[in-house]
């Protein structure tokens, strides 16, 4: 793990100095597990997004598709010359690989790599991998990587740290997994070291070691193989902490849960354990009384109809901090506040969940809420970790897909570089497998916010060069919801196919998150690059 300071030079941030002895990226890459069967399938989605953000006129995607061995089965080339919609699926390889392997129930990974002759700043491509069904989609953003070299290993590895960050259930009808492609080197005795902790208080911890790891291979671990989940868990959620010995690659995972009656399935990525990092590095040092220490903006659903929850998760570096929620409807009028509902200890070590529906109607808060802005702060300024992660859960309450999304997730720190920014480029894709959301937000950690955003949209789709202009105006607060199937200009002009929307803000705090919602009761979902 590299420490924020490290990450926010690297990638060249608002105010920050960079070294004149910085590398430039001509290789952006990122290797995605593969699934394939009766029940469900794989694609990933992207967008020509370098030549709007960087103003390249073309790059090149070398994807590749290997076995879950590692064998190489196709590699594919792609000219990337305009910033439309773009979709690599399985189902494009089958003619060529059906009598190499079997393709009725396929286990693999997608490898994609970027290259150019322009500095791409970011190793990692903003790709989106898409696991869906005939009854659900989950989608979650890059995960892991093979390193382009010695030197960004380093660079990665300035901290050893575990995984976590993601809920996991002991429910039968739930298989937690955790899911990653080897580097390209053999692991001969791969071990994996875990703590689990339960909502109910209940913690338990162990290991297990996994077969040797060929270069290149997939493997889906399934936990319940190896840990009695059901007996832990007592049929509730819970969340869990993985060390390892995995080499060569960037170790993010793709994490999640298999739901078994529904064949369905929803994905997140595991995050850093920052628990143990108590250095310098691991704190913020800005201090500026405008701000609150770090804030973040969500959507509230429909409280009758869904649930919205965020998990917090133990695994930010020792530190106390208080949450307190300040509700908005869309035009960015305050409809209720709860200040300090709840004061965060690391010595405590809980996962728990908090329910915004349950604190609404507690409260009293205004049924025309759509969203929440959650607001963190800290007694001791000197102990602001600069790694803290929730997650979104968002689901339907009656539904035979059970599982929520479960989306990985930070609050902003109150970063007074981020006034030197004029504006914000945003972007995410339009799933469109069931009813496709997209939400804009306005909203910061200053304590005191009045900043409006005029936002140009533009819509990309995967057929031609054809967009698709739009231009919104948020209130400080304010939040907009694109509802594909409530548009029919955007709707006909997707035709059923997979899309991108760009936001070009002249405000640097304007967020956003997408989601995809079927019948049957599924959330896809994540926040926008």
């Amino acid at each position: 793990m590299r420490s924020l300071y490290s990450h926010l030079q690297s990638t060249k941030s608002a105010g920050e100095v960079i070294s004149q002895n910085q590398k430039p990226t001509f290789r952006s890459s990122a290797i995605f597990p593969v699934l394939h069967n009766q029940y469900y399938s794989t694609k990933i989605l992207f967008m020509g997004y370098w030549l709007l953000k960087r103003q390249i006129t073309q790059v090149g995607l070398l994807y590749t598709l290997r076995t879950q061995q590692g064998e190489i089965l196709s590699r594919k080339y792609l000219l990337i010359d305009s910033p439309k919609a773009y979709a690599i699926e399985f189902n494009e390889f089958i003619e060529e690989i059906k009598d190499k392997t079997d393709i009725s129930d396929f286990t693999g990974s997608l490898e994609m790599e970027i290259f150019s002759v322009v500095d791409l700043v970011f190793p990692y491509p903003a790709f989106v991998l898409t696991y869906y069904g005939n009854n659900f989609s989950t989608a979650v953003h890059t995960v892991g990587r093979i390193y382009n070299d010695l030197e960004d290993l380093v660079a990665n590895e300035e901290y050893k740290v575990r995984e976590s960050g993601f809920d996991i259930y002991g429910d039968e009808n739930f298989t937690p997994f955790v899911a990653f492609t080897n580097g390209a080197s053999q692991n001969e005795k791969p071990v994996v070291v875990y703590k689990i902790k339960a909502a109910s208080g209940k913690e338990f911890a162990g290991e297990f070691t996994l077969n040797p790891l060929k270069p290149y291979e997939t493997i889906y671990i399934k936990l319940n193989k190896y840990i009695n989940l059901k007996d832990i868990l007592q049929g509730g959620p819970g969340t869990i902490t993985l060390g390892h010995n995995f080499e060569g690659f960037f170790p993010r995972f793709v994490v999640g849960n298999f739901e078994e009656k529904a064949k369905s399935i929803s994905i997140t990525h595991s995050y850093y354990d920052s628990s143990e990092l108590n250095d310098q590095k691991s704190f913020w040092d800005r201090k500026d009384e405008q701000f609150n220490d770090s804030a973040v903006m969500i959507p509230v659903f429909d409280i009758n109809k869904l649930y919205t929850q965020i998990a917090v998760y133990p695994i930010f570096s020792p530190s106390d901090f208080s949450l307190s929620f300040d509700f908005y409807d869309s035009k960015g009028n305050i409809t209720g506040s709860v200040k300090n509902y709840v004061v965060v200890t690391s010595t405590d070590s809980k996962y728990f969940i908090i329910d915004f529906g349950t604190i609404i109607k507690e409260n009293k808060i205004s049924e025309k809420t759509v969203s929440v802005n959650i607001i963190c702060n800290w007694d001791n300024k000197e102990k602001i970790p600069t790694r803290l992660k929730f997650g979104l859960n968002v689901g339907f309450k009656n539904k035979s897909v059970q599982l929520p999304c479960n989306i990985c997730f930070a609050p902003v720190i109150g970063n007074p570089n981020m006034l030197k920014k004029k504006g914000t480029f945003k972007w995410a894709p339009i799933i469109n497998i069931g009813s496709s959301e997209l939400i804009l937000t306005n909203s910061s950690p200053l304590k005191d916010y009045n900043m409006p955003a005029n936002i140009k949209l533009n819509f990309y789709r995967e057929q031609d060069n054809q967009t698709i202009a739009k231009e919104i105006n948020l209130a400080p607060h304010g939040m907009v919801t694109i509802k594909v199937e409530e548009d029919e200009g955007l709707k006909k002009f997707l035709n059923g196919s997979t899309g991108w929307l760009t936001a070009t803000a002249d405000n640097p705090f304007v967020n956003g998150w997408y989601f995809d919602f079927t019948e049957e009761g599924s959330v896809a979902a994540d926040h926008f690059f």
